[in-house]
């Protein structure tokens, strides 16, 4: 973990080398998620995937390493950019990655995955308006990206509230704030119900992007031994970077104070949206990487002796790269 405390070019390589080597078990062992791709726009992504003539699998697994080492480098460069670690390197990107490669499930092309992204750059768009004048525009944004992100993956809409709620925390409430971002949730929706009127596909339309099961009690996954003993780790590591951020809170600017509120708002509304689809999984729980990436990638650095953060660092390495070959070992049978 130390050779990415450097800030040189060159260590981008080994970030990339990070995603493809907690991706190889998806390349071994393939997956698809082509049954949840069906909201208009991740539709439209499985069908600009199977244009590609090349094996399906391969190309959905290509891709998935690919959005991962985008949203890595995304996520280093907000929390870099806004000041949130103390001086500019790659340990973000890694840990997000290592987050990002926890269970088997994070691992392939879903709508969970891809919407990650949009989530990325809400936070970005927030962080950048903080004490700004005229930021119309950005804010329009902000509610744009939301309504893309929900056409990808349409429980990303739960996420709504937290962006009238986190403007409240980063700018004085102005009633005229609230209706740009509120139009701008609701244009690519009317220009999605165009589109499909047009082609005369509104019913399908709306079983996509509608809800099919409001509550959903599909929470066995939580008593996997594998998701449990993970699941621990990054908790333990998780409560320890709290309390360091809580240490330094009131040293801390006002505005990293303000920021670490947003994310905590981020990490809230982010459980309800779990109960706007059809079945609760795994990935659907993915949006939580960002928080906890932030948090341990503010923490970790104040740790003084390097040897503590290399055993946490290869516990949890050790821990994501066998329990993606245990089913084989039968260990945990």
């Amino acid at each position: 973990m130390q050779l990415y405390k450097s800030n040189h070019p060159l260590i981008v390589v080994l970030v990339l080398a990070a995603v493809c080597l907690l991706h190889t078990f998806t390349f071994i062992h393939p997956v698809s998620y082509a049954d949840d791709l069906v909201n208009p726009l991740s539709g439209a992504l499985m069908y600009s995937l199977n244009l590609i003539p090349v094996n399906l699998m391969l190309v959905q697994n290509s891709a998935a390493v690919l959005v991962l080492f985008a949203q890595a480098l995304y996520f280093n460069s907000i929390i870099d950019r806004h000041k949130i670690v103390a001086k500019g390197n790659y340990l973000g990107a890694y840990i997000f990655i290592l987050l990002s490669s926890m269970f088997q499930n994070f691992l392939f092309l879903s709508p969970a995955l891809i919407a990650n992204i949009f989530f990325l750059i809400e936070i970005d768009l927030l962080f950048s308006i903080y004490k700004k004048e005229k930021v119309s525009s950005q804010i329009f944004d902000l509610g744009f990206v939301i309504s893309i992100a929900s056409l990808f993956y349409f429980p990303a809409i739960a996420f709504l509230l937290f962006l009238f709620i986190g403007l409240l925390i980063l700018r004085p409430f102005k009633i005229g704030e609230w209706l740009v971002l509120l139009i701008g949730a609701i244009v690519p929706y009317f220009l999605s119900f165009v589109y499909f009127m047009w082609f005369d596909l509104l019913p399908e339309f709306f079983e996509n992007i509608t809800f099919r099961k409001v509550m959903n009690e599909e929470f066995d996954f939580v008593t996997n031994t594998q998701i449990i003993i993970i699941s621990i780790v990054v908790l333990v590591s998780l409560l320890w970077s709290l309390v360091k951020i809580q240490q330094n809170y009131f040293k801390a600017l006002v505005q990293i104070r303000n920021y670490f509120a947003v994310l905590l708002l981020f990490s809230l509304f982010g459980f309800p949206s779990v109960f706007l689809q059809s079945n609760i999984k795994v990935e659907n729980f993915i949006w939580l990487v960002i928080p906890v990436a932030t948090a341990l990638s503010y923490a970790l650095p104040m740790i003084k002796k390097w040897w503590v953060a290399e055993i946490f660092h290869l516990t949890l390495l050790l821990f994501i790269i066998y329990f993606q070959y245990e089913s084989q070992l039968n260990l945990f049978q």
